[in-house]
C-alpha cells in the first residue's frame, strides 16, 4: 500500500538562506510540483526553530521530520505513518537503538557518545517515556492535534535537540512509540557534533531536571560560575 494513494501530501523545506542553491532548485520544482513549498528564512537559523516553524506551517494532520542527508530511509515514513494510526499514538520517532534497527556509517566515538546522551536523556524525562529508545531523533511522525500543537509552540529553539526538548516540555502527556531505523551512512553534509553541542545538551538535560524553572541562562552562568569556584579550590589546594 503508498502513501500517495491514501494522502494528499505536501513537502516543505526549510532553508535558512543557505549559499548551496538549495532555495532556488526547491523553488523551481515548486513550480512544477504543486506538493512542494518553501520556506526561505532571512535572519533566523537554527535546526530547531525550523523543525518547528515547519511543523507549525504545516496544513496537513499528519507531518514528518526528517535529516536531509541521506541517512533517513524513505520508506521508513510509511512505517511510521503506519505505526501512528494503527497504535493510534500523537508521535511515533525512528529509533536506531532499537532492537531491530539497522546502522551503517556511525564511528565508534559517534555511537558512544549517543549512547552516553541518550541514558542521561532517559533519567531526565518524563516516566511515561521511559519505554523509548530514542530521545534525540531526527526522525520522527506527529500528529498535528490540540495536545500536540501547543506542545510545539512551547519549545525551546535553543535546546539540544527539537526531538528532546518537544517530550521535555509535553511532561509525559503526548503518547509516543517507535519504529526501527535502518540509520544509512550520510550521502552529503557533515556531523555537527562538537564541544557546544555538548554544552547545549548539558544545559537542556539540567534544564529538564529542575522543572523547566529555572531559565537555560541562569543554569549556563550557575555551571560556569561553579566551573570557576572549583578550580580556585583545586589551586588553592596545589
Amino acid at each position: 500500500m503508498k502513501i500517495e494513494e491514501n494522502f494528499r501530501l505536501e513537502i516543505i523545506v526549510v532553508d535558512d538562506d543557505s549559499p548551496d542553491g538549495t532555495a532556488e532548485q526547491v523553488s523551481d520544482l515548486a513550480h512544477t510540483q504543486t506538493k512542494i513549498r518553501l520556506i526561505r528564512r532571512v535572519g533566523r537559523s537554527g535546526l530547531a526553530s525550523a523543525i518547528k516553524e515547519g511543523l507549525l506551517d504545516a496544513i496537513g494532520d499528519i507531518a514528518v521530520s526528517m535529516d536531509c542527508d541521506g541517512q533517513h530511509e524513505p520508506s521508513t515514513v510509511r512505517d511510521a505513518i503506519h505505526a501512528l494510526i494503527g497504535q493510534n499514538k500523537d508521535l511515533i520517532i525512528g529509533s536506531r537503538f532499537h532492537p531491530q534497527a539497522c546502522i551503517k556509517g556511525l564511528s565508534t566515538s559517534r555511537e558512544t557518545g549517543s549512547n552516553l546522551a541518550n541514558r542521561i536523556a532517559r533519567y531526565s524525562l518524563h516516566k511515561n517515556y521511559s519505554n523509548l529508545t530514542a530521545y534525540m531523533s531526527g526522525f520522527f511522525v506527529i500528529r498535528l492535534n490540540e495536545t500536540t500543537l501547543p506542545t510545539i509552540r512551547g519549545v525551546e529553539v535553543n535546546g539540544f535537540k527539537f526531538l528532546y526538548e518537544l517530550l521535555s516540555v509535553s511532561k509525559g502527556r503526548i503518547e509516543a512509540g517507535e519504529v526501527p531505523l535502518n540509520f544509512q551512512s550520510r550521502a552529503s553534509g557533515e556531523s555537527k557534533i562538537d564541544l557546544s553541542i555538548f554544552w547545549d545538551f548539558l544545559i537542556s538535560a539540567l534544564h529538564t531536571l529542575t522543572l523547566r524553572v529555572l531559565p537555560r541562562r541562569a543554569i549556563s552562568f550557575g555551571i560556569v560560575g561553579a566551573s570557576g569556584f572549583l578550580v580556585q579550590l583545586i589551586t588553592t589546594f596545589i
